[in-house]
């Protein structure tokens, strides 16, 4: 299996035809209010595999903190039959990981296959800064736990 797309979005809203509706993607830095701040961070997530492989996947998205530390883990998985007559199936997601925010700097999101080998598929920045004003560019917006 391969990971297609994975960012943090500010908003993530699958439909019931299929897909995602998204604001904010990919969210390339966020704002909060204050020091701690709890949010939930919507999280896009594209996987694709070969007909015939990853049945039923298991997928561990982590954050961190600018410093290092363990924030979060989210343990997901799914079945996922193959396309019939296809030979390449592809699967979107919208997660939503809930983390405290304890002070400015660049947090770290990764999807990986075990969240103990250190190892990501893929990791993305995301910087977040104390918000200056009521007029930030992109204040994060997503639900509050």
């Amino acid at each position: 299996m391969r990971v297609v797309t994975f960012a943090p979005s500010l908003t993530a809203e699958e439909q019931e035809g299929g897909g995602l509706t998204l604001k904010g993607f990919p969210m390339t830095s966020a704002f909060v209010d204050v020091f701690p701040a709890e949010v939930t961070i919507p999280i896009v997530l594209v996987v694709a595999a070969l007909c015939g492989e990853d049945y039923d996947p298991v997928k561990y998205i982590v954050a961190t903190s600018p410093q290092g530390d363990r924030l979060a883990t989210m343990e997901f998985s799914w079945h996922w039959d193959d396309v019939p007559g296809g030979m390449v199936k592809f699967r979107v997601f919208a997660q939503y990981l809930p983390v405290v925010i304890n002070n400015d700097g660049v947090y770290t999101l990764a999807v990986c296959d075990d969240p103990e080998s250190g190892e990501a598929d893929q990791t993305f920045p995301l910087p977040v800064f104390l918000n200056p004003s009521i007029s930030a560019p992109m204040k994060f917006e997503g639900p509050r736990l």
